[in-house]
């Protein structure tokens, strides 16, 4: 989920930017989005693009009781 634009999905890279603010955008593409999540909270902070990837790879697949894709927020 990004805060600027909702959901996305498809080939992404991801960043932290000097804030430790997580951005994806979408490949071969020039716009970078912050990550945020669906309680409008304040994004979670990264150190490092590496603990970004790893929370990110740490949820693929999982599904909730009814069987839907739970997206990564941050």
């Amino acid at each position: 989920m990004t805060q600027e634009e909702g959901t996305v999905s498809g080939a992404l890279d991801v960043a932290v930017d000097d804030t430790g603010a997580g951005l994806v955008r979408y490949r071969d593409t020039d716009t970078w989005y912050t990550i945020g999540n669906l309680e409008d909270r304040p994004p979670l902070r990264w150190s490092r693009v590496e603990d970004l990837v790893d929370a990110i790879e740490a949820g693929q697949g999982k599904r909730d009781q009814a069987g839907n894709t739970i997206p990564f927020e941050a």
